[in-house]
């Protein structure tokens, strides 16, 4: 009789139901939890990218169609290893820009979103003419020893006005505290220089990268 019943309990469709709930649960659960071990490993280990695909689809928007066929001089990507070090540097960086892309031209810094195919912010730089430096500018700054190894390079910069360091000091608050207007910003390949000729002085080197 026993027997019987319990035949009977795993034919009834609210037991067979329940049966089908229980394995959906637990592959909803398998489904979240392999979801969230592969959004650990995207943002603990950056994944290799087409980089033709990458800066094709970044030179497509309106703002970049002018870097179309030019080579970057560096593509860092925001992650868990390198997000506190930028974070210092860039005001309002937070977690949502971990996996998106600092990429660095000679005239112009972008911050772009390649999932979202988004350009999240830029930063532009202008070359400065020879003519308008004092005669014995890079004399005195390639004295200084944070200048080591950048004297052959032609930085892209020129001198801060108020308006241009205000702006630049409310994205990058540490980089910009010590700088004043009439301080010269200096961009070189590996290394962003802030210089006070007047004082003979290197108000600040970051480097990039």
């Amino acid at each position: 009789m026993a027997r019987g019943d319990s035949e009977h309990l795993f034919e009834k469709p609210a037991f067979q139901y329940l049966v089908v709930l229980s394995i959906m649960a637990t592959l909803i659960v398998s489904l979240i939890a392999l979801t969230n071990i592969y959004q650990l490993k995207k943002t603990l280990m950056p994944r290799t990218i087409n980089m033709n695909d990458f800066l094709k689809k970044l030179t497509a928007h309106d703002e970049m169609k002018g870097y179309v066929g030019v080579a970057p001089l560096n593509v860092v990507q925001i992650n868990n290893n390198n997000f506190a070090n930028l974070q210092t540097q860039v005001a309002g960086l937070d977690v949502s820009y971990i996996g998106n892309f600092i990429v660095q031209y000679t005239d112009r810094i972008v911050v772009y979103d390649y999932d979202n195919d988004l350009v999240r912010g830029t930063l532009t730089f202008q070359q400065p003419q020879q003519g308008q430096l004092p005669a014995d500018f890079l004399t005195k700054l390639n004295k200084h020893p944070e200048m080591t190894g950048l004297q052959s390079q032609q930085p892209i910069g020129g001198q801060l006005d108020a308006n241009t360091l205000n702006t630049l000091r409310q994205q990058f608050p540490d980089v910009y505290a010590n700088a004043k207007a009439g301080d010269f910003l200096l961009r070189y390949q590996t290394k962003l220089i802030i210089y006070d000729y007047n004082a003979d002085k290197i108000v600040n080197a970051v480097n990039l990268g």
